[in-house]
This record gives structure tokens, C-alpha cells and sequence, in this order.
């Protein structure tokens, strides 16, 4: 391929948008994965309750995926309970009985969190290395 001198800035420009854009695409894939695997953890790790409708609390958990900015390009996740969503912090740090005492809190969504900060910026830096190969 050959481009004269007038055109290179055009090219070059070209390709910086092409390369921009792959990257855009490789870290909104990156949140995805990032927000699938933690919400695989919060399932794995939410609390069960004993007897007749249990697992309802474990069953409610969603990903909601969202593209915002100029041209939709950046990428985000939500994981959130879509069927006991006021239990989440009652049962992360737990609560006082109304018979007193205390329910000791069971972490499930702060495992599922630091694990997704941990993997998101690892998952970044390789599809940045690999759109760059491209």
C-alpha cells in the first residue's frame, strides 16, 4: 500500500479512528465478561433460605447492560436483585432481630465486586494489547 505525502495525515488519522474503535469495542466486551463473571459469583455465593421459597433471592439476580456517551460507545453493567432488591444490604452486613440481638450478615456481593475490580483492568490491558495486533 502507498500513499503519497499529501494524503498521510488522512491516513494516518484513518487509521488512529479504526484502532480507537476496536479498542472502544474490546473494553465494552471486557465490562460484559467482568459483569457476567461477577454476577455468576453473586449467584454462587447469595444466601438460601431453609424451607418452602427458598432460593428466590438467589434466582432474582440480573446483569442490565448499558451503552451511553456521544455515539454509545461506553460500556455498562449492572448487577442488581430484581426480585428482593431491599433484602441485598440487610443480608450483605446484617440486622438487628426485632426479638433482639443480631443476624450476622452473609458477603456475597462484596466478593462478587473486589473480584470484578481485580479482573476488569487485567481484562482492559489485554484487549487493548490485542486490538493494537490487529
Amino acid at each position: 500500500m502507498s500513499i503519497r505525502v499529501n494524503d498521510f495525515s488522512l491516513a494516518l488519522g484513518q487509521i488512529l479512528e479504526d484502532y480507537a474503535e476496536d479498542v472502544q469495542e474490546a473494553v465494552a466486551q471486557a465490562v460484559e465478561e467482568t459483569g457476567k463473571k461477577a454476577l455468576k459469583t453473586v449467584k454462587a455465593k447469595s444466601p438460601v433460605r431453609k424451607g418452602k421459597g427458598g432460593g428466590r433471592y438467589k434466582k432474582g439476580w440480573r446483569m442490565k447492560k448499558e451503552r451511553s456517551g456521544v455515539f454509545g460507545k461506553q460500556a455498562h453493567v449492572t448487577v442488581y436483585n430484581a426480585t428482593d432488591g431491599p433484602l441485598v444490604h440487610l443480608l450483605e452486613n446484617g440486622h438487628q432481630k426485632s426479638s433482639g440481638g443480631r443476624v450476622e450478615g452473609i458477603p456475597h456481593v462484596r466478593p462478587a465486586y473486589e473480584e470484578a475490580e481485580r479482573l476488569l483492568p487485567e481484562l482492559t490491558a489485554q484487549a487493548i494489547e490485542e486490538a493494537g495486533e490487529k
